[in-house]
């Protein structure tokens, strides 16, 4: 039986839940245009910040091509999906613990397993996944930038898709690609937008503004912002540290608003512009 399933059909069911049953939580998948533009640094803080308002949280890594979720935080797992994916270890063996109590799937750069996997590996990482969810609120999957095969597969699997960028050209350009493919895929798909490392406000403001103005023009729909993560050098010493930023400077810019973007998450309300230049603000101490 399970050598007739067709690939990924397993893996795509199991993310997309809890509609189809299989996951109670909720399972987002974190990607980017291009590589540089810290999306691993929104996964890990956004995960963080869920935790300390009290969401039990699981991370995948599924950047198969440069995993290094673990290094950013500072953990060293000895054992990684790898051993999962060939049948040497269960997901629960592998599992990291991070701070404030989230969990960490652990992935090898350079594995390619996950693109072609057969039935049996698939369904080895589907039943680990479902019993690591069983406890969790969140799920967020760490995938890899672009629009390779792979990573698209992952990203149509999810609930929901948040699509990191920044200011740069380069970066809003390679956001509109992987947004076309979505939609072309999917024109339904839920995706959200987070602008990383903006220098002010009113770049934040006009970066979402023209991803949108492109969406809407080309693919008649507009992009739907999560929020800002301001340009922090408080962020840049936390990553020196191998830790996060929400975790070692939690009255920082950058962790101030993982803060605010994980309540938008947590509350299920639409992101208010108007809350932009709060982010930017020195804290009142």
């Amino acid at each position: 039986m399970i050598a007739q399933v067709p690939p990924t059909s397993l893996l795509a069911r199991a993310l997309r839940a809890p509609a189809e049953g299989l996951f109670r939580n909720r399972v987002m998948a974190i990607s980017s245009g291009k590589g540089g533009v810290g999306k691993t640094n929104v996964v890990a803080g956004l995960a963080l910040a869920l935790a300390k308002q009290g969401q039990r949280v699981v991370i995948v890594d599924a950047d198969f091509g440069l995993a290094n979720l673990d290094i950013l935080l500072g953990l060293s797992p000895q054992n990684t999906l790898e051993q999962v994916l060939r049948g040497e270890k269960v997901l629960e063996e592998i599992l990291v613990e991070g701070p404030h109590g989230i969990r960490i799937v652990p992935a090898s750069s350079g594995v390619q397993e996950l693109t072609r996997l057969d039935g049996a590996a698939e369904l080895r990482l589907v039943q680990g996944l479902q019993r690591v969810a069983e406890d969790a609120d969140w799920m967020l999957v760490d995938t890899a930038a672009g629009v390779h095969d792979s990573v698209v597969k992952l990203l149509m699997a999810a609930q929901q898709v948040l699509l990191v960028a920044t200011p740069e050209p380069a970066s809003l350009v390679d956001a509109y690609a992987v947004l076309k493919v979505l939609h072309l895929r999917d024109a339904e798909k839920p995706v959200r937008l987070v602008v990383n490392n903006a220098q002010t406000a009113e770049e934040a403001g006009e970066t979402i503004q023209q991803l949108d103005l492109a969406t809407r023009r080309f693919l008649g729909r507009g992009v739907e912002a999560l929020g800002a993560i301001p340009h922090d050098p408080w962020l840049l010493q936390a990553v020196r540290e191998q830790r996060s930023v929400v975790d070692r400077f939690p009255d920082s810019p950058s962790a101030r608003a993982f803060e605010s973007l994980a309540r938008t998450l947590i509350e299920g309300g639409e992101w208010d512009p108007a809350s932009l230049p709060a982010l930017w603000e020195t804290p009142q101490h």
